[in-house]
């Protein structure tokens, strides 16, 4: 079956639960979305998946937000994951690769622009058929002077999971531009 022409099968599409717990995934509201009257609204496989993880970064953080503990060391240690990150490919069946801009302060205290490539993103949100997506990297890799990734593999390929970070980078995609998602395993950013 070729990934690019066709959505995957649903039990693809549910792949993603192996990500997180059961107790933080609202199976339930899931469900409701995903497999009644599936693609009657004419929703991709794609932004099946985006709305699913969605869903799921949005539960796990409301639980995270509405626990207290005495113990800020044990709550470090059992911090929930609350993100899910993934690829995109186009409809050429090539990686997607977005490219922002922010500033930073060097120690010459002058503001400076930094751009920052990725192929890792994070939902913010969906609507209709676009999505706000933030792009993010491995921290490691804001140091080196050369920091523009070649392909998935080569930006995430033995670099430390904790190493993943937000960038505060937001762009604003067409879902229909894209045939198919990787996720990655969920992480705590």
């Amino acid at each position: 079956m070729d990934m690019c022409k066709k959505c995957k099968s649903s039990y693809e599409r549910d792949s993603y639960e192996y990500l997180w717990d059961h107790d933080e995934v609202d199976h339930e509201e899931y469900n409701k979305k995903a497999y009644k009257d599936h693609h009657k609204d004419k929703e991709t496989c794609v932004e099946e998946i985006l709305h699913a993880i969605l869903i799921a970064q949005r539960k796990a953080g409301d639980d995270h937000h509405g626990k207290h503990s005495y113990d800020v060391y044990e709550e470090e240690k059992k911090r929930k994951k609350n993100t899910i990150p993934f690829i995109l490919y186009c409809g050429n069946c090539k990686p997607f690769k977005a490219t922002g801009a922010t500033t930073y302060t060097p120690y010459s205290k002058q503001k400076k622009f930094a751009c920052i490539s990725s192929f890792i993103f994070k939902i913010k949100d969906l609507d209709d058929k676009c999505a706000t997506l933030e792009l993010l990297i491995i921290k490691s890799d804001q140091k080196c002077d050369d920091t523009e990734p070649k392909s998935p593999c080569s930006q995430i390929d033995g670099k430390k999971v904790d190493d993943l970070v937000k960038t505060g980078i937001y762009i604003n995609v067409d879902l229909s531009c894209f045939c198919s998602i990787t996720c990655l395993p969920a992480v705590y950013l």
